[in-house]
């Protein structure tokens, strides 16, 4: 996180070298919202969005619609 800070780069320019660092996209978000003191839905919203992390937010997203539909199912039993 320190060197993050020390290159004075916005949140934007972060995702890049986190994405580098082999960040995985949950720890991009925490990382993000330490760094610049956001919120947890702000840097979410700037992870999901930038361009390095696209193909892994889509994935993540699929996989969190069917988790959902999976536990109301069961819910309905």
């Amino acid at each position: 996180m320190s060197k993050l800070k020390s290159l004075n780069c916005t949140p934007d320019e972060a995702q890049l070298h986190l994405k580098h660092m082999h960040a995985s996209i949950v720890m991009a978000i925490r990382v993000t919202r330490a760094v610049y003191g956001m919120s947890m839905g702000e840097a979410k919203k700037i992870v999901d969005r930038h361009p390095v992390w696209v193909d892994e937010s889509a994935l993540g997203n699929k996989i969190q619609e069917k988790a959902i539909a999976a536990a109301g199912e069961l819910l309905a039993q």
